[in-house]
């Protein structure tokens, strides 16, 4: 995770409550927009479920997902088994910087006290095997060597198989390997833990032939780093990239990010209404910076196919900022949660993707310390149900808004106030395929009046689940501010939607197998 201090691009100051004129910036107006989505049903590739990642730290007992005793919660784990998550990362972020597996207790990297390992592997991959997950674990490269590495892939991958202590089973092998987290950032209450890009090159090589040595299947990424983004400085080692590529020699599988924390203003004042249409326009910097670091390494190592992971990620409006920070649980960060897992799943260089975070973890957890559902989890699930079989292609005509550069999010002349993601069941085309349309509502205070087609097909049945709220910028972090409701909508070869402000929509299909003559 990393922290505002550390971004080049400067420090702001706290916001307050919104005034009057703000607040009228989101009341909701009679008028209304419209907006016509046409779906192609041809199916396309197979829509990647990797995407639909999160994040476990071992600390605190796993972020309250475990008892003083070592035990899973029931209702915490019962929640994460709901969800569903597809790949889960460990240790946590910055942790991984001082964390030893093999030790009992470990040391918290920021208050430094020391704590039981009550989350340690075994667990984490108990947990894995519970919720259907596929483990993903962060190295130390810092505090850690590379021989402690090699001990780590040898126990979770080795010929000694270790057993589930909750089915008897082996525990799953662990794929998916990152060396160390965001080693392009410093980290200003930690100056001890910082690495220079060529110490850092000089590690990873050795940490990847130590890892390999053991398991020379497994895939390993290494965090890499546009210089800027929509402008702006986003690490204190301008040329990181290069200066890493250009002396690492082993051979790595994909680049790890963490381009996707917006909109992260920075400056003095931002109102709220900046700061709403900052992250209604977080996912297009977001996906212009996945296809700037494609180009770049295309350039740095040609021939080499190298996805990308997006292994953190979260509405960020602002960090260490006071009252903006709250907005990490708002109606409108879980709308750029939404919309930044669309981008995710329609680009096909994308590997995996995490959200930080899965439990507790201040207001980060998709799912609080009692259990219940924050707005991020109920995106998430919403999203998952979305995110499976084959994507679609989706043509979308409707109204823009333009909205101003704030934070790390660039200007946008002409951004859509819907935007769609499609699916289908693998069987689309055939008579009684499932399509599955997203819909997003980016209006803050109008309604979105839309008709929807299928290929000019007959839908037999339509249900829309869907996700609105009535204040977008709340943020007083309790259950209810983003509601989930269900209904049918009347079949017919063009279904009526209609979105109220700032909520996202499932609309769900039953298509036909024949084309309306």
């Amino acid at each position: 995770m990393l922290a505002a201090s550390v971004l080049a691009v400067g420090a702001g100051a706290l916001l307050g409550r919104a005034s009057c004129s703000e607040e009228a910036a989101f009341r909701p107006v009679e008028a209304t927009h419209a907006f016509e989505v046409d779906v192609d049903p041809a199916p396309g590739a197979a829509v990647n479920r990797r995407v639909l990642g999160s994040n476990v730290g071992w600390a605190f007992g796993g972020d309250d997902l475990l008892t003083k005793e070592g035990a899973f919660v029931p209702a915490m784990l019962e929640r994460v088994r709901a969800l569903a998550p597809t790949v889960l990362r460990y240790p946590g972020g910055t942790y991984s910087d001082v964390f030893h597996w093999e030790a009992a207790t470990n040391e918290h990297v920021f208050n430094r006290q020391v704590q039981p390992t009550l989350m340690d592997t075994r667990r984490f991959l108990e947990l894995c095997e519970r919720v259907g997950a596929q483990p993903l674990i962060t190295v130390n490269v810092v505090t850690g060597t590379p021989e402690e590495a090699a001990r780590w892939v040898a126990f979770t991958n080795g010929a000694t198989t270790t057993v589930s202590r909750l089915t008897g089973r082996p525990l799953p092998r662990v794929r998916y390997w990152e060396i160390g987290n965001e080693p392009y950032l410093k980290e200003e209450s930690r100056d001890d833990i910082d690495l220079r890009p060529d110490a850092y090159a000089g590690r990873a090589d050795r940490f990847i032939a130590a890892m390999r040595a053991v398991d020379p299947d497994i895939l390993i990424g290494l965090p890499l780093t546009s210089d800027t983004r929509s402008g702006l400085p986003v690490t204190p080692y301008p040329g990181f990239t290069r200066t890493v590529l250009d002396r690492v020699g082993e051979r790595f599988d994909y680049a790890s990010l963490h381009n996707a924390y917006m909109p992260f203003a920075f400056k003095k004042g931002e109102s709220q209404e900046s700061l709403y249409w900052g992250a209604m326009a977080g996912a297009l910097t977001t996906q212009a910076d996945l296809a700037a670091m494609t180009r770049l390494l295309a350039q740095l190592r040609p021939g080499q196919d190298l996805p990308l992971a997006i292994t953190e990620y979260s509405p960020i409006f602002g960090l260490g900022r006071g009252a903006i920070d709250q907005l990490i649980v708002s109606p409108a960060g879980a709308l750029y949660l939404a919309d930044v897992l669309r981008v995710f799943a329609q680009t096909p260089g994308v590997l995996l993707a995490n959200h930080w975070s899965l439990s507790a973890n201040w207001i980060f957890g998709a799912i609080r310390s009692d259990g219940l559902p924050r707005p991020a989890y109920e995106v998430l699930k919403l999203a998952g149900e979305a995110i499976r079989g084959r994507l679609l292609t989706a043509r979308v005509r409707a109204a823009t808004q333009r909205v101003r550069a704030i934070g790390q999010v660039g200007a946008v002349d002409a951004l859509p106030l819907i935007e769609v993601l499609a699916t289908a069941s693998d069987a689309a085309g055939a008579t009684g395929a499932e399509v599955r349309v997203m819909l997003i509502n980016k209006d803050p205070r109008r309604h979105g009046i839309g008709r929807l087609r299928v290929g000019g097909t007959d839908v037999a049945e339509a249900r829309m689940s869907l996700l609105s709220s009535t204040d977008p910028m709340a943020s007083t972090d309790r259950p209810g501010i983003l509601t989930r409701t269900e209904s049918t909508l009347p079949g017919g070869p063009e279904i009526a939607v209609d979105l109220p402000p700032c909520s996202i929509a499932l609309v769900t299909l039953g298509v036909a197998g024949s084309r309306r003559s």
